[in-house]
């Protein structure tokens, strides 16, 4: 049912004093049409509203908001926070890519009263006695959630995790360029492809037309099916490894194995106290040998510093090297190789991590399911198909 079509902000232009002001303009806007939306439920929810019931009978019921289903780009907008926030907890951005434990619920309503109070404060203050306000608020914008003052509705949980866009285009997408960077480092992407592409049909499995580098653009149904046969994939393109190998190909194997099994889990309808305990070892298991997959986590930034970095060693060993005696200068040059190869490693590593949204968000499949049920009823899925309409 069509509630309302909200409406599509201007682009913003580039001048920052004209860029602050739309923006403000625009959440004021869209706070509005939910204000006018929400209307009814608000006052449904205080003095109750007649609702036609199945058996034919009209009673008085109090309809109260138990969710919103939306994707991630969705909820930053509604809920007013920026793009390496979590809607429903307030976990610091170093630490979404950590199993860390649990953090206190987004409290949209007490930074509104705090901004009210201190109207002139710069979110990038750095005064002492706002030290507190400045760490918690740091990934929310200010004043633009939508849902803020629904009655008997807590705000962090009406975000609902999902299965679509948190773990077929968010993780698995992610997932696959580290697994893609892995198979190019030990040359064995046309053995993966090659694997790919003799897939035998089976009952409920689409068998792949092309080669998995050939696809441009991977919907949700065909990262599902992915998942049904990555590992097997993946293990045959990693057989007879070499003494060098051996370590890293079982750390990845374990690695993707955790994240599958957990992404099955997460499937299911209904669960058990064991089913729940198999999802945080599966948990646990990934967060301990996903660092096989971090030289591919780098960035275009941390890239282009690596290259610098190169340039400059090679720039300066060229110069010793032409005071050394022809005779020692290729094992000069194969040491400085090596050497080089370990320093830009050690960069990368200190700077890449696994800090982004989506993989701090499958830390709440446990409580989700213990408040909310099953991950699968929440789905985006059934509204996407809309869009196509």
């Amino acid at each position: 049912m069509l509630l309302g079509l909200l409406p599509i902000p201007p682009k913003l232009t580039k001048s920052s004093r004209a860029d602050k002001l739309q923006s403000l303009i625009n959440a004021d806007t869209l706070r509005g049409v939910f204000e006018l939306i929400f209307a009814l439920l608000n006052g449904g929810a205080w003095e109750g509203a007649p609702i036609d019931c199945a058996d034919g009978k009209i009673r008085r019921c109090f309809p109260i908001m138990s969710g919103w289903i939306a994707d991630h780009m969705e909820n930053l907008t509604l809920h007013g926070i920026k793009s390496n926030a979590c809607p429903k907890c307030e976990v610091p951005p170093e630490e979404l890519g950590s199993q860390a434990g649990h953090y206190r619920a987004t409290e949209y309503a007490r930074y509104e009263r705090y901004e009210r109070k201190n109207p002139s404060l710069d979110s990038k203050t750095h005064d002492t006695s706002h030290a507190r306000y400045t760490k918690e608020t740091y990934c929310i914008k200010r004043g633009q959630n939508v849902f803020q003052g629904l009655v008997r509705v807590s705000t962090p949980d009406l975000h609902k995790l999902d299965m679509l866009h948190t773990i077929y285009l968010g993780l698995f997408k992610h997932m696959m360029d580290w697994i893609q960077g892995f198979l190019k480092k030990h040359a064995r992407q046309q053995a993966f492809d090659d694997a790919w592409k003799v897939l035998p049909p089976y009952p409920r499995f689409f068998v792949p037309k092309k080669a998995y580098r050939e696809v441009t653009q991977w919907q949700g149904k065909e990262m599902r099916n992915l998942g049904l046969c990555l590992l097997g994939v993946l293990a045959v393109a990693l057989r007879q490894p070499d003494s060098t190998q051996v370590q890293p190909f079982r750390r990845a194997l374990a690695g993707v194995r955790s994240r599958l099994d957990l992404t099955m889990i997460a499937q299911y309808r209904s669960h058990t106290p064991e089913t729940l305990s198999y999802m945080e070892e599966h948990a646990t298991q990934f967060h301990e040998t996903k660092d096989i997959f971090l030289e591919f986590r780098i960035s275009k930034r941390m890239q282009e510093m690596a290259d610098e970095l190169r340039k400059e060693l090679r720039h300066t060993r060229a110069q010793m090297r032409e005071r050394v005696p022809p005779s020692q200068r290729r094992q000069i040059r194969d040491d400085n190789r090596k050497e080089e190869n370990d320093q830009c490693m050690e960069l990368i590593h200190s700077e890449s991590n696994f800090n982004f949204v989506k993989m701090h968000l499958i830390s709440h499949f446990r409580d989700h399911i213990y408040m909310f049920g099953n991950i699968p009823m929440y789905s985006t899925e059934y509204g996407e198909l809309a869009h196509k309409e």
